[in-house]
């Protein structure tokens, strides 16, 4: 007696329990947020790490592409400085004697021209006297060298320069960088399409796994059932006590499947909400299902539009650009590079020797040998044209490849769903009457376990072949560049 009131007990405890487990996962599942799919792939787009990647590359070329036009601008410095010397400045007069005679020569003819008459040399021409006195300066010993009296000085000016023909080398920079702009851009897209492609995939695995798992919780439910009758029956010992095993046996498995699917279930929750990047506490499910649809694909126009949208290609035809214009710089280094320049000394009184003030003029300059490096280097480019265009041929064929085996695993995804759907409506009419029939004693337990079973795989592998079959449509959009395609019909 004292048992059975003791098993009353930890049963009504077992029960408020499992009520209580109830009601706060009741309270959590109303806390969670239905995603469609393409809400979850907006989250994508705003929370992955990789996508904010790219877009600062993005921003990063955006900026040297501007940087690139200010080589077709003039260039201003402005120049200052100071300067200590250790000792003054000399001037080496032994290289300059000739000189210096030959000015001390002019300024006496000169000063005989003006004052000949009051010194008593009125007959003496100037040539006469330039001649004598350039004479006799020669005879004199070496002057000693002059010294400058300025230790230290400030230095400052304004200097611009504008280049004016550089060989197409500053065109082809700008070309250049702006290839590598349209590369980034590419690069985001592709890694959005990639992005795009997994969270499809995963979202349609866990939609997937879902209803695997409602399908495999109306199984086990079944199979308690048919359990409970066939307890009943062997009680009434209309059935042997092994048809009773079969049954516990049959129950023992659907809730093992129950279980392993279930874990399935969280991995997918937890690959779904990596590629989302949101939080632990970001509560959300999925759609329950997604109905089949027929989709028209015309091949040629996948693969048209495969050729004309692929980020692949968009990549292959900027490096093409890039390797062009690569020719083009090395074909520059075998031209002048003429520029203007000019500079504005803003100090001028301190220096020793004082310069104008305005300074400009015209400068050419061309490589004559380095080495035959630059000859080697535009041969580089040259056959790096050629491997991007060997690459872009082998690309074209990859792509056609790939277009055309989902295309066709497309098709054979929908032949087999299709195939699939009469299957499905054959097994679960029979376990409606093999149920029915043991229900009315006229069938055996085995029989139901079996209908169960059938029906069980093959409305399971009709749920893989619906998967399967927007997973391949999927893959098909990806490969055309065009991965949201299919977002409109999943989200009808």
């Amino acid at each position: 007696m004292k048992d059975r009131v003791r098993t009353k007990r930890k049963a009504g405890f077992a029960k408020m329990t499992f009520l209580l487990m109830m009601i706060l996962t009741s309270y959590a599942k109303a806390q969670e947020k239905v995603i469609s799919i393409s809400e979850a792939l907006e989250l994508s787009y705003s929370n992955n790490s990789k996508i904010k990647q790219y877009n600062e590359r993005i921003q990063q070329k955006v900026n040297e592409d501007k940087a690139a036009k200010g080589n077709f601008l003039p260039s201003i410095n402005l120049l200052g400085g100071y300067t200590y010397l250790s000792e003054n400045i000399e001037v080496n007069t032994s290289q300059i004697s000739s000189s210096l005679d030959e000015l001390g020569a002019k300024y006496g003819a000169a000063f005989v021209t003006a004052y000949g008459d009051e010194i008593g040399l009125s007959g003496v021409s100037t040539e006469s006297a330039f001649s004598t006195l350039s004479s006799v300066l020669g005879q004199f010993p070496d002057y000693p060298n002059m010294e400058v009296d300025n230790q230290q000085f400030p230095t400052a000016a304004l200097v611009a320069t504008q280049p004016l023909f550089t060989g197409g080398k500053i065109i082809a920079a700008k070309k250049y960088a702006k290839a590598e702009l349209n590369s980034a851009n590419i690069e985001f897209t592709q890694v959005k399409d990639d992005i795009a492609n997994e969270l499809i995939e995963r979202y349609l695995n866990l939609v997937l796994i879902k209803q695997v798992v409602q399908t495999r919780e109306a199984v086990y439910n079944g199979m308690l059932k048919h359990k409970e009758q066939a307890e009943r029956a062997v009680q009434l010992e209309i059935l042997p006590k092994h048809e009773l095993l079969r049954a516990q046996v049959a129950v023992a498995n659907a809730q093992k499947d129950l279980n392993n699917d279930l874990n399935k279930e969280t991995l997918a929750i937890m690959a779904l909400r990596s590629t989302m990047n949101v939080p632990d506490d970001f509560q959300f499910k999925v759609m329950d299902s997604i109905a089949y649809r027929d989709l028209y694909l015309d091949f040629e126009a996948l693969l048209n539009t495969a050729y004309e949208k692929q980020p692949i290609l968009g990549l292959i035809g900027q490096k093409e650009e890039m390797a062009k214009q690569a020719l083009a710089l090395e074909k520059s280094k075998f031209m002048p590079n003429i520029a203007a320049f000019g500079s504005y000394n803003i100090v001028r009184d301190e220096l020793s020797i004082i310069p104008p003030k305005f300074i400009v003029g015209v400068q050419a300059q061309i490589n004559i040998f380095n080495g035959f490096k630059d000859i080697h280097q535009f041969k580089a480019k040259k056959h790096l044209q050629k491997e991007v265009k060997n690459a872009k041929e082998y690309a074209l064929q990859q792509i056609h490849l790939l277009v055309q085996s989902n295309y066709v695993n497309a098709l054979n995804q929908q032949k087999l769903y299709n195939s699939l759907s009469a299957t499905v409506a054959l097994a679960k009419e029979n376990l409606r009457i093999n149920t029915r029939r043991f229900e009315e004693g006229l069938g055996k337990s085995i029989d139901v376990i079996d209908a169960t079973l059938l029906y069980k795989k093959s409305k399971i592998e009709q749920l893989v072949a619906l998967n399967e079959y927007y997973q391949a449509i999927a893959n098909l959009y990806t490969s055309t560049g065009e991965p949201e395609k299919i977002i409109p019909f999943i989200n009808k």
